[in-house]
């Protein structure tokens, strides 16, 4: 919760109105000492800059309502102050592919953000105490927004088309960060920290399943299965088949992945190997990662075909190995990766060697 500061240079309550300069800037430089040890935030300090193309500007909540309702291709919606923390925002109007429909924030909170419809851009907001920011439609952009202390994930994407999630941090959310199905979704720039279980669930970073995403340069840090009844299995990516859509052309490159109690990346196929996907055809890429996770292996793939994992560095406390193949999980390539601590890097069992490829490991 914010905590309200006194602006810059302003006197206490009470304090004499004449008062030298010199002690004005002393009066300012305690205010600053005084917010950094109670963790208050200022005005100043949460506002961002909103754009001077504002079609409306709403400074209520119980104006939005009304205005989404009659939102147009190219308008934007101008959230301004304080006023939002009750108020959940709701679009099921859509712009189009030229001229989508804006929701920009100076980052004021809001209960819960739900998009279902097309072309539309949420960008600036924080989301606390509702379900995060729930998304479903094509061509949705969620941008630059802080997501915390949810009662179900961060973002979640289900089911999109070529959509983008980009540049928004996560924080105690319940579940999974983020959440995508679809086609062709970029996940890029995100920042995912302390995800929380619910209900005896896990507490992941990111789940995907579909075609075509790309998920590249976030990071996720700091989940832990430690202090609960029922521990979860906190992993930085997950997949896995169980009533979702087949899931291939996948890249997930330059992502950051440390102090997560579980796996850097997991994808299970215990419902039908994953047997919708093309075959032969690379379902994960798993590219240029950095895991210093806390489990037993960074990667594990059971009954899972045909993933690419190269030039990847693994470390972390617990590691046996840092490529766990098994069960049936052929066609896999271990190319270029670096195990710290002198751990081996790949174990594959019987099953899984057919098409397999595996060289250039350190160690091997």
């Amino acid at each position: 919760m914010d905590i309200p500061c006194p602006g810059p240079g302003r006197a206490p309550q009470g304090a004499p109105v004449m008062l030298s300069r010199a002690l004005q800037v002393v009066l300012m430089w305690l205010v600053v000492l005084v917010g950094l040890a109670t963790g208050c935030t200022s005005a100043e300090q949460r506002h961002q800059s909103l754009p001077s193309t504002c079609t409306h500007t709403l400074t209520r909540g119980g104006d939005v309502p009304a205005a989404l309702d009659t939102a147009s291709p190219g308008d934007t919606l101008c959230f301004s102050g304080g006023d939002f923390t009750d108020t959940d925002v709701t679009v099921a109007r859509s712009g189009s592919a030229v001229a989508p429909i804006r929701l920009v924030s100076d980052g004021g909170t809001v209960h819960e953000v739900q998009v279902r419809a097309d072309y539309v851009v949420v960008e600036g907001f924080t989301v606390a105490g509702g379900g995060g920011v729930l998304l479903e439609g094509t061509g949705i952009t969620a941008r630059n927004n802080t997501v915390h202390d949810t009662q179900q994930g961060g973002i979640t994407c289900h089911p999109c088309t070529d959509s983008t999630i980009e540049s928004n941090t996560m924080r105690h959310v319940a579940t999974n960060g983020i959440d995508i199905t679809g086609e062709r979704i970029t996940v890029h720039a995100n920042t995912i920290s302390d995800t929380v279980p619910r209900d005896g669930g896990d507490a992941d970073g990111v789940r995907f399943y579909g075609n075509g995403h790309r998920i590249t340069g976030n990071t996720i840090s700091d989940i832990s299965a430690e202090g609960y009844a029922s521990p979860p299995h906190p992993d930085c990516f997950q997949t896995f088949d169980q009533n979702r859509p087949p899931t291939f052309d996948v890249v997930i490159s330059g992502n950051t992945c440390r102090n997560v109690d579980a796996q850097c990346l997991i994808a299970t196929g215990d419902q039908d190997s994953n047997s919708g996907a093309p075959a032969g055809s690379p379902s994960i890429i798993f590219v240029g990662n950095m895991c210093a996770n806390n489990g037993a292996q960074a990667v594990n793939l059971r009954r899972w075909p045909n993933v690419q994992i190269r030039q990847n560095t693994f470390s972390g406390p617990n590691l046996t190995r840092a490529v766990l193949i098994i069960d049936g999980s052929t066609g896999a390539t271990v190319v270029g990766n670096t195990t710290t601590g002198a751990r081996p890097t790949v174990e594959v069992d019987g099953s899984s060697q057919p098409g397999s490829h595996v060289e250039d490991n350190s160690p091997a």
